[in-house]
């Protein structure tokens, strides 16, 4: 009997494997997310692309010098801020969510931000900011609504249980 007459473990049928994370655990994370928040007295969580919404949103999404957010508040829905050249690619990819804010060249994604903070009754108090987040977006935020008190979103992202360690890509969701 040689090499070839002998069964091996790449004979035998496997489970499939699949990656894919369903609508309902995204869900599940958020609502985690948001019992933090609350146990952290934070109105909100903003993020850009990152490990973090991935995580939370299935939502990946390189960075660029256009801003692209999620605000996440502590009660209520998502609400997306992004470029309005990338609205029909985005809108593929965003769930969960509906309340979706472009922004045109000739405006500022912070005010669409700022807005939607407004929008959650949140003009004061604390909103974390994902450490991931740069500082011209952080800045941009901050000028617009300066009532708010920013701190790091990292202690309730960690209590909520969020995999910190994914790494993002350009446009690719990891659900349909």
């Amino acid at each position: 009997m040689n090499h070839l007459d002998k069964p091996n473990h790449l004979d035998k049928p496997s489970m499939p494997q699949t990656t894919e994370v369903s609508t309902g655990t995204y869900q599940q994370r958020l609502t985690k997310l948001q019992d933090a928040m609350k146990e952290f007295g934070l109105q909100a969580i903003v993020l850009e692309p990152g490990p973090a919404m991935v995580y939370l949103t299935g939502v990946r999404w390189g960075k660029s010098e256009r801003t692209f957010a999620v605000v996440l508040p502590a009660k209520g829905a998502p609400a997306w801020v992004l470029p309005g050249f990338e609205e029909m690619r985005a809108r593929e990819l965003i769930h969960p969510g509906d309340d979706i804010r472009v922004w045109q060249e000739d405006e500022s994604p912070y005010q669409r931000i700022v807005q939607a903070l407004k929008d959650r009754g949140i003009a004061t108090g604390r909103v974390g900011m994902d450490d991931g987040a740069r500082f011209f977006v952080f800045d941009g935020i901050r000028k617009l609504a300066p009532a708010i008190d920013y701190v790091s979103a990292m202690a309730a992202l960690k209590a909520a249980g969020v995999d910190l360690t994914q790494a993002g890509g350009r446009g690719r969701g990891a659900r349909k």
